[in-house]
């Protein structure tokens, strides 16, 4: 059963962060390639410490495209030589230009310039088609144009990449889940969601959406299993708080609610599982224990008597066919 899809106006922090930038970046070669001219592979170096080196190869664009690796120290002074004057006339230029590609097709779509946005995103993927940023970028703005197709297939190059499974993609896989949860597509947002979770565990927000993507859904027990996840990561998110009290409110209310928990091959063993989640929620989100004890009582108690009122009303229209029947 679809759910009220109209409660929340809260979206959590996507979690962007800007990220304090390596100590140096540069184009390198291998020593071994000296005088090689033409044929000689060049690479982005980054300083990731005193003792480490990220590498990411440079593609025919000048710009870093595929997989990247570290090296030690002691093996990034042994083995490859900066090329400072490359790194200025060449690469920093195109990483810029590309950049700014990147800049000018996210202002597009924030403005709702869909087609504009397109078009830059299609410029980015034209000089890095694995470029995750524009990867995203193209998916949202199908999501947000309405093509779910082309969304979808975005959706399915994203999964197979393995550069944008990085913690500094969380967000994105969270901004596409949201994206993808406003247009109904709840098990694509899910993945997402857990996708991004898989990045970091410890993200409350990440849990909240997975919750409420299950609410939006009709899955009250996900729904109420992500929310208290998300209220013991951190009992301050207030929306979270509103959320727990709203669903307890609605079990006073909703008898479909009610049936749709307690329904299921197992009856009394799913109801149970379902009643214990609840007073987990509720002591998530600061109910005393006894208030919270005293309220699945209440619940269960109800769930009970709805259960029996529908045995009830079976019963009687056996009967009445029953008596058809003569």
């Amino acid at each position: 059963m679809a759910a009220d899809a109209t409660f929340f106006k809260y979206e959590p922090s996507s979690g962007k962060k800007k990220n304090k930038g390596p100590e140096l970046v540069t184009a390198v070669s291998m020593r071994s390639e000296a005088g090689m001219g033409e044929d000689k592979i060049y690479w982005l170096a980054r300083k990731l410490d005193e003792d480490s080196f990220e590498l990411q190869e440079l593609n025919e664009s000048n710009v870093p495209a595929g997989p990247s690796r570290t090296v030690s120290a002691e093996e990034f002074s042994a083995d490859y030589a900066l090329e400072l004057d490359y790194w200025q006339q060449h690469v920093r230029p195109a990483m810029e230009k590309q950049d700014q590609r990147l800049e000018r097709g996210e202002a597009h779509r924030e403005r709702g310039e869909l087609y504009s946005a397109e078009m830059e995103y299609a410029d980015a993927l034209a000089v890095d088609e694995n470029n995750v940023r524009a990867t995203f970028g193209l998916g949202l703005t199908y999501l947000e144009k309405g093509d779910a197709e082309k969304a979808f297939e975005i959706f399915s190059k994203v999964l197979e990449m393995k550069s944008a499974f990085q913690p500094e993609h969380k967000h994105m896989f969270n901004d596409f889940g949201i994206s993808m949860r406003k247009n109904g597509m709840y098990r694509q947002a899910l993945e997402y969601y857990k996708r991004g979770v898989d990045l970091d565990s410890n993200d409350e927000n990440l849990f909240f959406n997975i919750a409420r993507t299950h609410f939006e859904a009709g899955d009250w027990q996900n729904c109420i299993r992500y929310l208290t996840m998300c209220l013991e990561k951190n009992r301050g998110v207030k929306e979270a708080v509103k959320f727990c009290h709203y669903l307890i409110k609605r079990t006073s209310v909703d008898d479909g609610m009610l049936r749709d928990m307690g329904s299921d091959k197992n009856g009394s063993t799913l109801r149970s599982e379902v009643l214990t989640l609840l007073r987990k929620m509720q002591l998530a989100a600061g109910i005393e224990l006894d208030d919270a004890i005293e309220k699945t009582h209440e619940i269960r108690d109800r769930m009970i008597a709805i259960e029996e009122e529908d045995m009830r009303l079976d019963e009687i229209e056996k009967d009445m066919y029953n008596l058809d029947d003569m």
